[in-house]
């Protein structure tokens, strides 16, 4: 009787409304709770909503559902899925998808000493689910293949998890599946690779032989399959925890343990063969997008992701998560093996708040008859800089999105946000436009007048750079991230300041800069 009147209640509400059940969720950072982070990630469209699953908890013990009319806003609508079993002894990734008019889930569990399966369930309303009563319907892997029974050596247990459809291989006969999954055999470090099943009744399920095996990876998770343009591409989660072998890495090389890439390969076919790129890696930090799904909406395809973020003043002290808005991804122009993402322009409309301008030229360390930098309203003129900070607004604790173009001629230029002047405290954000490189760093206060840079991050910008380029950045309260003509080029959850000031940084620097404009976000 309980269940009944469940999905009585939660059908009768629609989007925009707010209960205990139905709640809004940050923007800029969704999360189904304060003490219920969303890790993985999988989405739907059904007429006009977005039907967005989450792996939540830090236990990962229930799969949480909401709505979104653009994957910028959400509106929580309650548990889906929950941990009841002892096959599933916890919750791991899924997807989603409509086949034959039914609406169907493939979701994974870790098992009782990791012995990963998957499950199945079904729903006709996007929002209550009914598992399988025959669950799990994927269970250790043909060992022709994968692990079979044995136990993987590297991290125990069997792999088989994280599991997405292949939609574009679809059939009215098959259903095409991939996962996380393992070789079972050579070197431990090298064993990872992405599985591949397909069924004619999404009980019974055929093993194929591995959908993408590199043979350099210890794990491959939350795998993803697209069509971005005229290709198809294959995302997953690694990272060095995982085992990964430096040497072998590709792409930009992770600098700690505690790191999180997605890495990329590509293809002329859903079902492949794929192979990796000169650089395959789409995300790379120690804060940096931890699990993401591709979607069409339309015309266009954007990423959906989750990022973890800082926890308390400690830049290593970090903790999962929560959605980021969904940005548009697409092949480079010159080289379609290759992704970008772009800049969530829908994400404009929110932020209504235009902040004014500071009028006078307010530097660091002004000296009399000493001018390095001329200020003419919204241009910045500045000539052979040391470390100087250029101030543009008042102290503001707003969400923010800043855009300002630079021509540079020489030096290092980039913005600095949440800026103290009294305690010579901000964050940074760095571009070298001729060496290719962006940094984020910390800013604070050397000896008794100056101010000194703490690097904590340094990403190569895999898109083209020139000495004239537009630098925005989306700066949150849990992370920035930074676009260079439109073209991410990194993402970073920095070292937390309530508020301060948005200012130009410029070191050793010459060359012009133009404040298109700082818009914050008023909820």
């Amino acid at each position: 009787m309980t269940f009944s009147i469940f999905i009585v209640y939660c059908s009768i509400y629609s989007y925009g409304q707010s209960s205990d059940q139905t709640k809004k969720g940050g923007m800029l950072f969704y999360e189904p709770g304060t003490d219920n982070p969303a890790a993985d990630v999988w989405c739907i469209k059904n007429d006009s909503l977005w039907y967005v699953y989450t792996l939540n908890g830090y236990s990962q013990s229930s799969i949480g559902v909401a709505v979104s009319p653009d994957l910028l806003q959400y509106e929580y609508r309650g548990i889906a899925i929950t941990n009841e079993y002892p096959w599933e002894n916890g919750l791991f990734g899924g997807d989603v998808f409509n086949w034959k008019g039914k609406n169907y889930m493939l979701y994974s569990a870790p098992g009782t000493g990791y012995d990963n399966a998957i499950g199945l369930a079904e729903s006709e309303d996007m929002v209550t689910w009914k598992k399988y009563s025959g669950n799990p319907v994927m269970h250790h892997p043909d060992n022709r293949w994968y692990e079979g029974e044995s136990n993987d050596g590297m991290r125990g247990g069997i792999s088989c998890r994280d599991v997405s459809v292949i939609e574009d291989a679809f059939t009215e006969e098959w259903v095409y599946c991939c996962f996380t999954a393992s070789t079972g055999r050579g070197d431990f470090y090298r064993r990872g690779c992405i599985g591949l099943a397909r069924s004619k009744n999404l009980i019974d399920w055929e093993y194929l032989p591995p959908l993408f095996y590199p043979a350099i990876y210890t794990a491959m998770e939350v795998p993803r399959v697209c069509k971005i343009g005229n290709k198809w591409f294959l995302t997953w989660l690694t990272a060095p925890w995982y085992g990964i072998r430096t040497d072998e890495d590709y792409g930009q090389r992770a600098y700690t343990t505690g790191e999180t890439m997605i890495h990329y390969a590509v293809s002329d076919k859903p079902l492949g063969p794929y192979h990796l790129g000169k650089d395959p890696t789409l995300f790379r930090g120690n804060a940096s997008p931890y699990v993401i799904d591709l979607v069409h909406d339309g015309e266009q395809v954007k990423v959906a992701t989750t990022m973890f973020r800082q926890k308390g003043p400690g830049f290593y002290d970090r903790e999962r998560c929560g959605l980021m808005p969904a940005m548009p991804i697409r092949q480079a122009a010159n080289d379609p093996e290759k992704l970008q993402i772009c800049f969530p322009e829908e994400l404009r409309k929110y932020f209504n708040k235009n902040l004014p301008l500071v009028n006078q030229l307010i530097v660091n360390n002004p000296l009399p008859g000493f001018q390095d930098v001329v200020k003419e309203g919204s241009g910045i003129t500045f000539t052979k800089t040391s470390n100087r900070v250029v101030e543009l607004t008042d102290s503001t604790k707003y969400d923010l999105i800043i855009d300002v173009r630079f021509e540079v001629e020489s030096g290092r230029v980039g913005l600095v946000t949440r800026y103290d002047r009294d305690a010579r405290k901000g964050c940074v954000v760095l571009v070298d436009p001729k060496r290719k490189e962006l940094q984020f760093t910390t800013l604070g206060p050397l000896y008794e007048r100056g101010i000194g840079l703490g690097l904590l991050e340094r990403f190569n910008i895999t898109s083209s750079v020139k000495s004239s380029f537009l630098l925005s950045v989306i700066q949150s309260e849990n992370y920035q991230q930074v676009f260079v003509d439109g073209i991410l080029a990194a993402t970073f959850s920095f070292a937390r300041r309530d508020a301060g000031t948005v200012g130009l940084f410029l070191e050793n620097a010459t060359g012009k800069a133009k404040v298109e404009g700082i818009h914050a976000f008023q909820p």
